[in-house]
């Protein structure tokens, strides 16, 4: 059964339906700019689809375009209230445009939703968050697994529910509580891994960079190869593993990885990485490392790092992150996306003593826990939501509610 009508069975009848592109307070529906030309230090902000995660605008490193090109694209520049839908890629992504980014622009792959009303922004960014709408979405989309593209033509037919308002504002009432509750998370996690990194930039700063040694001589490398998995995996495998591909180590916003992009069966052939390896890829400018928690099967452009020493896979995880932009010169092929392991292997590191990596690590390894308890509390927080959302449009929630309050 489709989307709509699976959910649409469901829902309470005093509750309308309405496609996105006839929603009464939607005054526009268009795509970001098509050639923002070079990047300027001094330009105006860009949204791109990678600053849209999990409900948020996270714009750490902007790409700024020159004011003439902003200018000259009017009809994509930000106001505050303003949707944004993820069209390439994580397809269906929305957060809503805050302050912070008010008189910004967009780029190709974002939609930008203009709407008259601030709290319908709100209610479609949790809309598009549904599993409900993420499968109607995916459904539709065209493109690989990992270049899903939807069209604006797709998106205008999106089923949006409408509950009445009084229901509608106490519920998204009630999911601000949560989300308030998640951006604190957020902030321990922030301040836990800045400590962390703090300390790391004291214990160093007697060693120069690069002038220990080398990647190759302190840790076993391994290139990754598979390719994405279908989800099926082979029925005669034994062993469950889940597959890691660069765009999952790229849109990490902590130094470890939670899971990888699917579950898969590996092969009796296949070699996963260890627990506590550490995993790199690359973009254009930068090269990102996180430390994995569980066996994975890694993609192709995921390079891994094995070291047994706990102390010493905190300290070079430390010097990789903030060495990110150096270890490019190790990256190439287009758009500096493939990580050469010759030329990592041969990449000098700052090594202390032992004594100096496990008075780190003894520092370092709390804060991370500390920060990986903040973030596994708002991924329940994000299952709570999902399922309070439908038992909302069940109509189960709001019947539940006024019993109680009578």
């Amino acid at each position: 059964m489709p989307m709509s009508e699976e959910v649409l069975a469901h829902t309470p009848g005093d509750w309308a339906w309405c496609r996105l592109g006839e929603l009464p307070w939607v005054e526009a529906i268009g795509y970001g700019i098509t050639r923002p030309g070079a990047h300027t230090d001094d330009g105006v902000g860009m949204v791109r689809a990678a600053d849209i995660r999990k409900g948020r605008l996270e714009a750490d490193a902007p790409r700024r375009i020159g004011l003439p090109v902003h200018e000259a694209n009017a009809r994509s520049q930000l106001r505050v209230g303003d949707l944004l839908v993820v069209l390439v890629g994580r397809i269906g992504e929305a957060a809503v445009v805050t302050g912070e980014y008010h008189g910004w622009n967009a780029a190709r792959t974002v939609c930008v939703v203009r709407l008259s009303d601030p709290g319908i922004a709100e209610w479609l960014a949790l809309w598009l968050r549904s599993s409900y709408a993420k499968d109607w979405c995916v459904r539709r989309a065209t493109g690989s697994t990992l270049h899903q593209t939807l069209s604006l033509a797709v998106l205008r037919e999106l089923p949006v529910p409408l509950p009445p308002a009084e229901q509608r504002t106490s519920f998204m009432r009630m999911m601000g509580a949560m989300e308030a509750k998640a951006e604190v998370n957020i902030q321990i996690v922030d301040g836990a891994l800045a400590l962390a990194d703090a300390h790391f930039v004291r214990e160093s700063l007697p060693y120069e960079s690069g002038t220990g040694p080398t990647i190759g001589k302190l840790a076993g490398l391994r290139a990754g190869s598979a390719r994405s998995p279908s989800g099926d995996g082979d029925s005669h495998s034994q062993r469950e593993a889940l597959f890691v591909s660069p765009a999952n180590i790229l849109q990490s916003d902590v130094p470890y990885l939670w899971s990888g992009e699917l579950h898969c069966s590996a092969g009796e052939d296949d070699d996963l990485c260890d627990v506590g390896s550490i995993l790199l890829a690359a973009k254009e400018g930068e090269v990102r490392a996180v430390m994995s928690d569980t066996p994975l099967l890694l993609g192709r452009g995921v390079m891994a790092l094995h070291m047994e020493a706990e102390e010493d896979r905190f300290w070079l995880l430390h010097d990789l992150r903030l060495r990110k932009s150096e270890l490019t010169a190790a990256a190439q092929g287009a758009g500096g996306r493939e990580l050469s392991r010759r030329a990592l292997a041969s990449t000098a590191v700052r090594w202390p003593s032992q004594a100096v990596r496990t008075r780190f690590a003894r520092i370092a390894k709390p804060l991370h826990l500390r920060a990986r308890s903040a973030q596994a509390e708002n991924r329940t927080l994000d299952a709570l939501r999902g399922a309070l959302l439908i038992s909302f449009l069940s109509g189960k929630l709001w019947a539940d509610s006024v019993s109680a309050a009578s």
